[in-house]
């Protein structure tokens, strides 16, 4: 047999699908809680109900929020949706009806974007062609207590990919230097976190967790000791930090790097080496999407190209200021227009410090005055903005007229001034 043949084989080997019905409960109820708190919190009303617009990725304008409550609505529905993936209830169509839905919330608003929302939508997107339904599902016909080998290796992979991406990105003067932790905790409650000695421990205690997790998840003989740091490392930072369901969806996951129990051999066709060719696809996707900011040669950190879907997790904090100067060629007046008469603290957070959403609101800017018969208008941007309380300095080139700038997705926009 070839490698490649040997390794199909040894993907669709069938093992007990326990790990994987006990995932689809415990992400069911995971995913609830998350629809949830996000309304009881206020999350709801604060990024979708109360701004005056929204910021959606660059090219989904159309995805817009429902009039009204709707939003709620939309979120209850999640929620619900959810409790149907712990029951197995309809799983299929449940398990995508839901993929979608919170996909499309993620492209709706940019505005408080963690690496979790992402993370949501592949683990949602994997686990709809899992067979995660055979099992403890309620009204199934197709009875089974097994799935492929590859079920197991695809969540190890994927969280493999989360853990050490984290730990490289995590290789940087702002994080080694304990520069990004000292502004995170300062104003923290707990006094214990203002100490230097303990900001650093936190700092290359995080890196080495992220950078060794996997590995000695993998070894039989430090799995357990690597579980219980998990545990430790994952639950402080849900206390501390309160990222939502994250550090449990971790949690959950690590199941699957428990051995599974062989049932049979398996019979290889045609169908199982498409699927192995699919998963590759999908794996090497997962591979190039965090290293794509050096196509842009920049500090992703600080223009935030390349930033998002690339598990930059705790790495940069930015604060500062921005308004906008409004000139008419045509009439000679120049005006201001300040966001924070617009926006809630929130989105106003955001847009400091993210040149796609300045230059969006830019566009709006722009739009608007079109409207009021007012075509030829220059659009410029003051702003000084500090990354992890250093010192502040111009994010946009003021001089550069946004009004009459194109968005380039794939080369760097000139018009960011680079990081001093």
């Amino acid at each position: 047999m070839t490698y490649a043949s040997r390794l199909n084989s040894r993907l669709w080997e069938p093992v007990d699908n326990r790990p994987l019905i006990v995932f689809r409960i415990l992400l069911g109820f995971l995913l609830f809680l998350e629809c949830t708190n996000d309304m009881i919190s206020g999350k709801v009303a604060e990024l979708f109900i109360n701004p005056a617009f929204t910021f959606p990725f660059i090219g989904f304008e159309w995805l817009q929020p429902l009039p009204g409550n709707g939003m709620y609505i939309y979120f209850s529905i999640m929620g619900l949706l959810g409790i149907m993936i712990m029951t197995g209830a309809f799983y299929r169509i449940v398990m995508a009806v839901f993929t979608v839905m919170w996909t499309i919330i993620y492209l709706m608003q940019k505005c408080d974007y963690n690496n979790h929302y992402y993370l949501m939508i592949l683990v949602c997107l994997l686990m709809c062609f899992m067979p995660a339904h055979h099992r403890f599902a309620v009204g199934n016909v197709k009875k089974s207590n097994v799935c492929p080998r590859w079920v197991g290796w695809l969540f190890i992979i994927q969280f493999g990919i989360v853990y050490t991406f984290a730990a490289i990105n995590k290789i940087n003067a702002e994080w080694l230097s304990g520069r990004y932790m000292k502004y995170l905790m300062t104003g923290m409650d707990y006094s214990f976190l203002q100490e230097r000695s303990v900001q650093l421990f936190l700092c290359y205690s995080g890196l080495l967790f992220d950078l060794l997790i996997t590995p000695l998840l993998l070894y039989k003989r430090t799995r357990i000791f690597a579980f219980c740091m998990a545990c430790v490392f994952h639950l402080f930072n849900a206390f501390i930090f309160n990222i939502g369901i994250f550090p449990f969806l971790s949690l959950s996951a690590m199941i699957f790097f428990f051995p599974e129990t062989r049932v049979r051999r398996p019979v290889v066709d045609g169908k199982s080496k498409i699927g192995m060719y699919v998963m590759g696809t999908y794996l090497l996707i997962q591979l190039l999407l965090p290293v794509r900011y050096l196509l842009y040669g920049t500090d992703p950190n600080w223009t935030g190209e390349g930033f998002r879907m690339s598990w930059r997790m705790m790495l940069c904090n930015k604060s500062g200021w921005v308004y906008f100067r409004i000139t008419d060629p045509d009439s000679g007046k120049t005006w201001i227009d300040e966001p924070e008469n617009r926006l809630n603290y929130i989105t106003l957070n955001s847009l400091v410090g993210l040149p796609d959403m300045i230059w969006q609101y830019a566009q709006r800017l722009k739009e608007e005055c079109n409207k009021k018969g007012l075509p030829h208008v220059r659009i410029y941007v003051m702003s000084q903005v500090s990354l992890n309380g250093g010192k502040p300095q111009f994010l946009i080139d003021p001089n550069t007229d946004l009004a009459a700038v194109k968005w380039e997705p794939y080369r760097h926009s000139k018009w960011i001034v680079p990081l001093q």
